[in-house]
């Protein structure tokens, strides 16, 4: 066996694909089984700079290398017809025959670097979920502050205080207890799901009782925020759920709507058909961007808007992570005229995870 088909079959051993390209002509001479495998050529592919432009000829690696140009972990990213893939390139030259050649080696890296990017956005959206949470959380705690002072004050002042006033002094402390009940609960249920101990407490109901009792009680916050909420039609049908987690999941629906519509008016309405239900909110609002339509769902994340919505990101997730727990679903589609539709389906008789 002669040398170089000696080194050749070596090469073939090793899990990374590499090239051997003779000195000045950037001539393949020979191309190991790794990257025989490849769908596409290393030695021929477009190779693209940082804003995704195709690199110069004279820039491809392999040309480099050929040129004697050291490159010790150098990024490259190849486009490909399965998508753009990234490789460290390391290249060492051997003079010791005529012409010299170069021994070029690719690792591919390319999952290492989403998961990098999707790492970043992580702790991104976990920085402003902190960020967002600490107001929240202090902006409640603050009235109830003030709230308490005024009536210890008021309490100490007057001998004769009476049950009116004290019922007044608390009824803003109250709805702030409500806000922090509400957010303890979300982050409760945050971590009750990413722990899968998301349990359903079923039960069967009337569907339509459900959604018009959510409907009326929040109608008089659609009607704060300039939206008529409507309830068009309900089929009478009885349902198999977690009526509070199903009651949960709509009010974030709504909620969301109310927080984005604009001050339009905003329809619930329900739907029953092949042992299935559809719960649908739509709104006639600023609308989600179709490349959101999957990351609005995630854990701290906000649709991006024209205006300023305090939120946890969180209503969103807990509403997918109910539907999931009764074999349904949750989506989002767009609307003629702007606005959104979510639409939460679940069958008339839940089915756990892992039943």
């Amino acid at each position: 066996m002669s040398g170089q088909s000696g080194l050749e079959s070596v090469l073939d051993f090793l899990a990374v694909p590499v090239l051997r390209v003779e000195e000045g002509s950037a001539r393949v001479l020979s191309v190991n089984a790794m990257a025989r495998t490849l769908p596409f050529s290393l030695e021929r592919g477009a190779v693209l700079d940082e804003a995704g432009a195709p690199l110069p000829p004279e820039q491809h690696p392999v040309r480099r290398a050929a040129r004697g140009e050291p490159l010790e972990g150098a990024l490259f990213r190849w486009e490909t017809p399965e998508g753009d893939r990234t490789f460290v390139v390391h290249a060492r030259m051997d003079r010791s025959c005529t012409p010299g050649v170069a021994t070029v080696t690719f690792q591919d890296v390319t999952r290492w670097q989403r998961a990098e990017v999707d790492l970043r956005r992580a702790l991104g959206a976990r920085d402003t979920f902190l960020s967002v949470a600490s107001h929240e959380l202090r902006s409640p705690i603050t009235v109830l502050q003030l709230v308490l002072e005024r009536l210890h004050r008021g309490a100490r002042r007057e001998e004769t205080f009476s049950g009116v006033q004290v019922a007044e002094r608390l009824e803003p402390a109250l709805r702030q207890v409500r806000r922090l009940g509400v957010l303890v609960q979300n982050l409760l249920d945050v971590s009750r799901a990413r722990n899968n101990r998301f349990d359903l407490d079923r039960e069967r109901f009337a569907l339509s009782s459900l959604v018009r009792e959510v409907c009326e009680r929040f109608a008089e916050q659609a009607r704060h925020a300039g939206s008529d909420l409507l309830m068009e039609d309900c089929p009478q049908v009885e349902v198999h759920w977690d009526r509070l987690r199903v009651e949960q999941a709509l009010s974030n629906l709504i909620t969301n709507a109310i927080k984005y519509g604009a001050g339009g008016p905003i329809s619930v309405r329900a739907e029953w058909q092949d042992g299935e239900v559809s719960l649908q909110v739509w709104d006639r609002g600023i609308g989600v961007a179709d490349g959101d339509h999957e990351r609005i769902f995630n854990p701290f994340e906000r649709a991006a808007s024209g205006h300023r919505v305090e939120s946890l990101g969180l209503g969103l997730y807990i509403v997918r992570e109910i539907a999931r727990a009764h074999g349904g679903t949750v989506g989002i589609t767009g609307r003629e005229g702007g606005g959104s539709c979510f639409t939460l389906r679940l069958p008339l008789e839940a089915t756990e995870r892992g039943e």
